[in-house]
């Protein structure tokens, strides 16, 4: 059974497969996600662990909201909320940890 960190980034509800997720810091008001192997992200609140998510194919996401679709493993809902579900091997630009991102400075 596959669980998933949720987070919140830009406005939008994401989950990264926890797995991959090695470590996660609080920095002043954002947050700072360590993952196996890739390079950190960058989240503005973190939500919850969830356990099995129903992801869905995320073809017609590029279509909506053209770019995203790199680093996108699907989409899914928790609760009444739809997210994206990240593939953390490659995880969005919108994810990724600028200079000056979860710094305390």
């Amino acid at each position: 059974m596959s669980s998933y960190l949720l987070l919140r980034r830009g406005g939008v509800l994401w989950g990264i497969d926890n797995a991959a997720v090695t470590g996660l810091t609080r920095r002043g008001e954002s947050f700072r996600i360590a993952m196996d192997g890739e390079a950190p992200l960058s989240a503005d609140e973190v939500l919850c662990v969830v356990d099995d998510l129903r992801v869905q194919p995320s073809a017609a996401l590029c279509r909506f909201w053209p770019g995203a679709a790199a680093g996108v493993a699907g989409l899914a809902v928790h609760g009444e909320l739809p997210l994206v579900v990240v593939d953390p091997r490659q995880p969005p630009a919108m994810l990724r940890l600028e200079e000056g991102d979860g710094t305390d400075g």
